[in-house]
Protein backbone atom coordinates (compact mmCIF):
# COMPACT_ATOMS: atom_id res chain seq x y z
CA UNK A 1 0.00 0.00 0.00
CA UNK A 2 0.93 3.44 -0.65
CA UNK A 3 1.58 4.60 2.88
CA UNK A 4 3.39 2.11 3.77
CA UNK A 5 6.33 3.21 1.92
CA UNK A 6 6.36 6.78 3.46
CA UNK A 7 5.56 5.82 7.16
CA UNK A 8 7.97 4.11 10.01
CA UNK A 9 5.60 1.67 11.07
CA UNK A 10 6.41 0.90 15.35
CA UNK A 11 3.52 -1.82 16.40
CA UNK A 12 4.21 -2.17 20.53
CA UNK A 13 6.63 0.38 19.78
CA UNK A 14 6.74 2.90 22.50
CA UNK A 15 8.82 2.54 25.65
CA UNK A 16 9.61 -1.03 24.67
CA UNK A 17 11.36 -2.92 27.76
CA UNK A 18 14.06 -3.21 25.90
CA UNK A 19 14.38 -0.47 23.65
CA UNK A 20 16.85 2.11 24.57
CA UNK A 21 16.34 6.13 24.14
CA UNK A 22 18.44 6.32 21.35
CA UNK A 23 16.08 4.02 19.05
CA UNK A 24 13.03 6.63 19.09
CA UNK A 25 11.81 7.81 15.81
CA UNK A 26 12.39 11.51 15.23
CA UNK A 27 9.14 12.72 16.76
CA UNK A 28 8.22 15.56 19.34
CA UNK A 29 9.26 13.45 22.57
CA UNK A 30 8.89 14.55 26.17
CA UNK A 31 12.60 14.71 27.59
CA UNK A 32 11.97 14.92 31.70
CA UNK A 33 9.38 16.27 33.82
CA UNK A 34 6.62 13.84 31.79
CA UNK A 35 4.27 14.64 34.11
CA UNK A 36 2.78 15.78 37.50
CA UNK A 37 3.61 13.38 40.43
CA UNK A 38 1.26 11.46 42.17
CA UNK A 39 2.38 12.48 45.65
CA UNK A 40 -1.32 11.39 47.25
CA UNK A 41 -1.17 7.62 45.98
CA UNK A 42 -4.19 8.55 44.36
CA UNK A 43 -3.24 6.16 41.32
CA UNK A 44 -1.58 3.21 43.74
CA UNK A 45 -3.91 1.07 41.11
CA UNK A 46 -0.32 1.79 38.72
CA UNK A 47 2.62 -0.57 39.01
CA UNK A 48 5.67 -1.31 37.63
CA UNK A 49 6.88 -5.51 37.03
CA UNK A 50 10.15 -6.48 37.82
CA UNK A 51 11.60 -9.35 36.14
CA UNK A 52 13.33 -11.10 38.93
CA UNK A 53 15.65 -7.87 39.74
CA UNK A 54 15.47 -6.51 36.45
CA UNK A 55 13.14 -3.42 35.55
CA UNK A 56 9.78 -4.74 33.72
CA UNK A 57 7.27 -2.57 32.62
CA UNK A 58 3.59 -1.35 33.53
CA UNK A 59 0.91 -3.17 35.20
CA UNK A 60 -2.55 -1.98 36.33
CA UNK A 61 -4.53 -3.70 39.02
CA UNK A 62 -7.82 -3.97 38.27
CA UNK A 63 -9.25 -6.41 40.73
CA UNK A 64 -6.89 -7.13 44.50
CA UNK A 65 -5.35 -9.91 42.58
CA UNK A 66 -5.47 -9.37 38.65
CA UNK A 67 -3.34 -6.95 36.51
CA UNK A 68 -3.28 -5.84 33.06
CA UNK A 69 -0.95 -5.03 30.80
CA UNK A 70 0.39 -5.18 26.54
CA UNK A 71 1.34 -8.19 25.99
CA UNK A 72 4.87 -7.32 24.43
CA UNK A 73 5.23 -6.20 28.53
CA UNK A 74 6.24 -9.84 29.16
CA UNK A 75 8.18 -10.02 25.74
CA UNK A 76 5.53 -12.24 23.96
CA UNK A 77 6.48 -13.03 20.53
CA UNK A 78 4.53 -10.98 18.43
CA UNK A 79 4.79 -13.44 15.43
CA UNK A 80 2.69 -15.68 17.58
CA UNK A 81 -0.45 -15.63 17.65
CA UNK A 82 -2.02 -16.42 21.17
CA UNK A 83 -5.09 -16.45 22.68
CA UNK A 84 -5.16 -19.46 25.47
CA UNK A 85 -3.04 -19.11 29.03
CA UNK A 86 -0.98 -21.70 27.11
CA UNK A 87 -0.23 -20.78 23.93
CA UNK A 88 0.69 -17.28 26.05
CA UNK A 89 3.12 -18.86 28.43
CA UNK A 90 4.41 -20.99 25.31
CA UNK A 91 5.42 -17.53 23.23
CA UNK A 92 6.23 -15.43 26.32
CA UNK A 93 9.97 -14.73 26.34
CA UNK A 94 10.18 -14.23 30.16
CA UNK A 95 7.57 -16.60 31.62
CA UNK A 96 10.09 -19.20 32.12
CA UNK A 97 13.41 -17.49 32.98
CA UNK A 98 12.40 -16.00 35.93
CA UNK A 99 10.34 -15.03 38.67
CA UNK A 100 7.72 -12.28 38.28
CA UNK A 101 6.83 -9.86 40.89
CA UNK A 102 4.91 -6.79 41.43
CA UNK A 103 6.31 -3.64 42.63
CA UNK A 104 3.93 -0.80 44.22
CA UNK A 105 4.70 2.29 41.45
CA UNK A 106 5.54 5.26 44.08
CA UNK A 107 7.95 2.92 45.48
CA UNK A 108 9.69 1.94 41.97
CA UNK A 109 12.20 4.84 41.66
CA UNK A 110 13.17 3.91 45.54
CA UNK A 111 13.31 1.06 47.62
CA UNK A 112 11.33 -0.84 45.62
CA UNK A 113 8.39 -2.92 47.75
CA UNK A 114 7.51 -5.73 46.27
CA UNK A 115 3.23 -6.00 46.44
CA UNK A 116 2.94 -9.41 44.57
CA UNK A 117 4.24 -12.45 42.20
CA UNK A 118 2.86 -13.25 39.02
CA UNK A 119 1.45 -16.64 38.71
CA UNK A 120 -0.46 -17.00 35.59
CA UNK A 121 -0.95 -15.08 32.52
CA UNK A 122 -3.13 -14.92 29.48
CA UNK A 123 -3.31 -12.99 26.66
CA UNK A 124 -4.09 -12.01 23.25
CA UNK A 125 -1.57 -11.02 21.24
CA UNK A 126 -2.16 -11.09 17.24
CA UNK A 127 0.42 -8.64 15.90
CA UNK A 128 0.35 -5.09 14.35
CA UNK A 129 -2.77 -3.05 15.65
CA UNK A 130 -6.16 -3.28 14.81
CA UNK A 131 -4.61 -6.73 16.23
CA UNK A 132 -4.21 -7.25 19.83
CA UNK A 133 -1.51 -6.56 22.09
CA UNK A 134 -3.04 -7.19 25.59
CA UNK A 135 -2.17 -10.03 28.54
CA UNK A 136 -4.18 -10.45 31.60
CA UNK A 137 -2.17 -11.92 34.90
CA UNK A 138 -3.08 -14.06 38.45
CA UNK A 139 -1.30 -12.19 40.95
CA UNK A 140 -0.10 -13.55 44.42
CA UNK A 141 -0.14 -10.67 47.16
CA UNK A 142 0.81 -12.69 49.70
CA UNK A 143 4.33 -13.93 48.47
CA UNK A 144 6.81 -14.57 50.70
CA UNK A 145 8.64 -11.57 49.11
CA UNK A 146 5.49 -9.41 49.75
CA UNK A 147 4.73 -6.54 51.72
CA UNK A 148 1.00 -6.61 52.60
CA UNK A 149 0.61 -3.57 54.30
CA UNK A 150 0.96 -1.65 50.91
CA UNK A 151 -2.62 -0.26 49.92
CA UNK A 152 -3.74 -0.81 46.95
CA UNK A 153 -7.73 0.51 44.88
CA UNK A 154 -7.90 -1.55 41.48
CA UNK A 155 -9.30 0.34 38.97
CA UNK A 156 -12.37 -1.12 37.08
CA UNK A 157 -12.73 -1.38 32.87
CA UNK A 158 -14.75 1.08 30.95
CA UNK A 159 -18.15 -0.70 30.35
CA UNK A 160 -18.33 2.12 27.40
CA UNK A 161 -16.91 3.75 24.39
CA UNK A 162 -16.62 7.63 25.64
CA UNK A 163 -17.59 10.33 23.18
CA UNK A 164 -14.76 12.32 20.98
CA UNK A 165 -13.07 15.14 22.98
CA UNK A 166 -13.71 13.01 26.30
CA UNK A 167 -11.04 14.25 28.84
CA UNK A 168 -8.86 11.44 30.38
CA UNK A 169 -5.52 10.88 32.37
CA UNK A 170 -2.69 9.05 31.63
CA UNK A 171 -1.03 7.17 34.02
CA UNK A 172 2.38 5.87 34.29
CA UNK A 173 5.70 4.43 36.35
CA UNK A 174 8.10 5.92 33.77
CA UNK A 175 11.99 4.19 33.88
CA UNK A 176 13.91 6.66 35.62
CA UNK A 177 13.30 9.78 37.68
CA UNK A 178 14.33 12.23 35.00
CA UNK A 179 10.80 11.32 33.09
CA UNK A 180 8.88 12.01 36.46
CA UNK A 181 9.15 10.11 40.32
CA UNK A 182 6.91 7.38 41.12
CA UNK A 183 3.93 7.13 39.86
CA UNK A 184 3.10 10.16 37.55
CA UNK A 185 -0.06 11.53 35.26
CA UNK A 186 -1.17 13.73 32.50
CA UNK A 187 -3.61 15.10 30.58
CA UNK A 188 -5.04 13.19 27.57
CA UNK A 189 -8.11 14.16 25.50
CA UNK A 190 -9.87 11.18 23.69
CA UNK A 191 -10.03 13.18 20.73
CA UNK A 192 -8.82 10.34 17.73
CA UNK A 193 -10.96 7.96 15.38
CA UNK A 194 -11.59 4.56 17.18
CA UNK A 195 -11.83 1.60 14.84
CA UNK A 196 -10.91 -2.28 14.65
CA UNK A 197 -10.10 -4.70 11.62
CA UNK A 198 -12.13 -8.07 10.98
CA UNK A 199 -13.20 -9.30 13.86
CA UNK A 200 -11.52 -6.45 16.49
CA UNK A 201 -14.09 -3.94 15.77
CA UNK A 202 -13.98 -0.92 17.84
CA UNK A 203 -10.56 -1.92 19.65
CA UNK A 204 -8.46 1.08 19.22
CA UNK A 205 -8.49 4.62 19.16
CA UNK A 206 -5.53 7.32 17.89
CA UNK A 207 -3.85 9.66 20.25
CA UNK A 208 -2.30 12.62 17.94
CA UNK A 209 0.74 13.62 20.14
CA UNK A 210 1.72 17.12 18.61
CA UNK A 211 2.01 19.03 21.37
CA UNK A 212 -1.05 20.72 21.14
CA UNK A 213 -4.40 18.28 21.30
CA UNK A 214 -1.87 15.83 23.12
CA UNK A 215 1.56 15.84 25.28
CA UNK A 216 4.56 15.12 23.25
CA UNK A 217 5.32 11.33 23.39
CA UNK A 218 7.04 9.85 26.48
CA UNK A 219 9.12 7.07 25.71
CA UNK A 220 10.12 6.00 29.86
CA UNK A 221 9.32 2.44 30.03
CA UNK A 222 5.43 3.03 29.88
CA UNK A 223 4.71 0.37 27.70
CA UNK A 224 1.06 -1.06 29.08
CA UNK A 225 0.41 2.30 31.08
CA UNK A 226 -3.35 2.99 31.16
CA UNK A 227 -5.63 5.90 29.66
CA UNK A 228 -8.88 6.54 32.18
CA UNK A 229 -11.50 8.77 32.42
CA UNK A 230 -14.86 9.18 34.81
CA UNK A 231 -17.24 7.12 33.86
CA UNK A 232 -20.91 7.24 36.23
CA UNK A 233 -18.70 9.81 38.19
CA UNK A 234 -15.33 7.16 38.56
CA UNK A 235 -11.95 6.85 37.13
CA UNK A 236 -12.02 3.55 34.45
CA UNK A 237 -9.36 2.26 32.45
CA UNK A 238 -10.16 3.17 28.90
CA UNK A 239 -7.03 1.97 26.80
CA UNK A 240 -3.65 1.17 26.81
CA UNK A 241 -0.19 2.96 25.83
CA UNK A 242 1.80 1.33 23.91
CA UNK A 243 1.53 1.01 19.38
CA UNK A 244 1.50 3.71 17.33
CA UNK A 245 3.37 4.94 13.78
CA UNK A 246 4.27 8.32 12.78
CA UNK A 247 4.35 10.60 10.13
CA UNK A 248 5.87 13.77 9.33
CA UNK A 249 7.58 13.86 12.90
CA UNK A 250 3.99 13.50 14.63
CA UNK A 251 3.51 10.13 16.63
CA UNK A 252 0.13 8.65 15.98
CA UNK A 253 -0.49 6.17 19.06
CA UNK A 254 -3.42 3.43 19.02
CA UNK A 255 -4.34 2.72 22.35
CA UNK A 256 -5.08 -0.87 23.04
CA UNK A 257 -8.73 -0.38 23.99
CA UNK A 258 -10.23 -2.42 26.69
CA UNK A 259 -14.14 -2.40 26.82
CA UNK A 260 -14.84 -4.89 23.61
CA UNK A 261 -12.12 -7.43 26.25
CA UNK A 262 -14.33 -8.06 29.42
CA UNK A 263 -15.63 -11.07 28.94
CA UNK A 264 -12.94 -12.89 28.41
CA UNK A 265 -11.06 -11.39 31.03
CA UNK A 266 -14.23 -11.87 33.10
CA UNK A 267 -13.45 -15.08 32.02
CA UNK A 268 -10.27 -15.84 33.42
CA UNK A 269 -10.81 -14.63 36.63
CA UNK A 270 -13.50 -16.74 36.71
CA UNK A 271 -10.84 -19.48 35.35
CA UNK A 272 -8.14 -18.12 38.22
CA UNK A 273 -10.27 -17.49 41.19
CA UNK A 274 -13.82 -18.82 40.89
CA UNK A 275 -15.43 -15.25 41.13
CA UNK A 276 -18.27 -14.93 38.42
CA UNK A 277 -18.08 -10.60 39.20
CA UNK A 278 -15.56 -8.11 38.62
CA UNK A 279 -15.49 -4.26 39.74
CA UNK A 280 -18.08 -2.30 37.79
CA UNK A 281 -17.81 1.99 38.18
CA UNK A 282 -21.37 2.02 37.47
CA UNK A 283 -22.57 -0.70 39.59
CA UNK A 284 -24.46 0.20 43.07
CA UNK A 285 -22.00 -2.91 44.46
CA UNK A 286 -19.21 -1.85 43.09
CA UNK A 287 -19.26 -4.81 41.42
CA UNK A 288 -20.90 -6.82 38.64
CA UNK A 289 -21.32 -10.36 37.47
CA UNK A 290 -21.56 -10.97 33.10
CA UNK A 291 -21.63 -14.97 33.82
CA UNK A 292 -25.31 -14.83 35.13
CA UNK A 293 -27.39 -13.70 31.59
CA UNK A 294 -26.51 -9.49 31.92
CA UNK A 295 -25.35 -8.15 28.65
CA UNK A 296 -22.46 -5.76 28.24
CA UNK A 297 -23.73 -2.55 27.14
CA UNK A 298 -21.15 -2.99 23.95
CA UNK A 299 -20.73 -5.78 21.80
CA UNK A 300 -17.76 -8.57 22.76
CA UNK A 301 -14.98 -9.18 20.81
CA UNK A 302 -13.54 -13.29 20.20
CA UNK A 303 -9.91 -13.97 19.64
CA UNK A 304 -8.30 -14.12 15.55
CA UNK A 305 -6.81 -17.23 15.39
CA UNK A 306 -4.04 -15.48 12.98
CA UNK A 307 -1.11 -12.65 13.17
CA UNK A 308 -2.94 -9.20 11.70
CA UNK A 309 -0.43 -8.14 9.30
CA UNK A 310 -0.67 -5.60 6.34
CA UNK A 311 -3.95 -6.86 5.20
CA UNK A 312 -5.46 -5.22 8.75
CA UNK A 313 -4.67 -2.10 7.18
CA UNK A 314 -6.77 -2.62 3.70
CA UNK A 315 -9.94 -2.48 5.14
CA UNK A 316 -9.74 -0.29 8.41
CA UNK A 317 -13.36 -0.26 10.42
CA UNK A 318 -14.79 2.63 12.00
CA UNK A 319 -16.42 1.96 15.40
CA UNK A 320 -20.24 2.11 14.94
CA UNK A 321 -20.78 2.60 18.85
CA UNK A 322 -19.79 6.89 18.58
CA UNK A 323 -20.20 9.00 16.09
CA UNK A 324 -16.74 9.83 14.66
CA UNK A 325 -17.24 12.72 12.80
CA UNK A 326 -15.04 15.32 14.71
CA UNK A 327 -12.24 12.83 15.32
CA UNK A 328 -8.53 12.80 14.53
CA UNK A 329 -7.83 10.66 11.62
CA UNK A 330 -4.70 9.31 10.33
CA UNK A 331 -3.36 11.71 8.08
CA UNK A 332 -3.29 8.62 4.83
CA UNK A 333 -7.45 8.39 5.65
CA UNK A 334 -7.90 10.01 2.57
CA UNK A 335 -6.60 6.55 0.95
CA UNK A 336 -9.84 4.62 2.58
CA UNK A 337 -12.15 7.24 1.40
CA UNK A 338 -12.98 7.35 5.30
Amino acid sequence: MKFYSKLLIFSSFLFLIYQTISSEPNVLVCKKNCGTEDVNNKYNFQARMMEGSDSGGNVTFIEDDIIISEAHVFAIDRRKACCTPEETKKYSEIWKKKKLYIVAGNTYHSNKKIIGEVIDISARNTGEAPGYDLIVAHVDRNCKKCNTEIKIEPIPLANFIPTIGTKATHVCVADRKKWGNGIIYDDHTLNGWVYGGEGTQCSRQIVKHDGITNPPMIFAGCSGSPVIYKECGKDVIHGLHGNGMDEDKIMYEMLQLVQTQKKWIQQEIYNWTGRTDMLDACSETGRRSFMDGNKFEIKQNDCISKICKEDCYENPIPCDQINLDESIKFPWHAEFNL
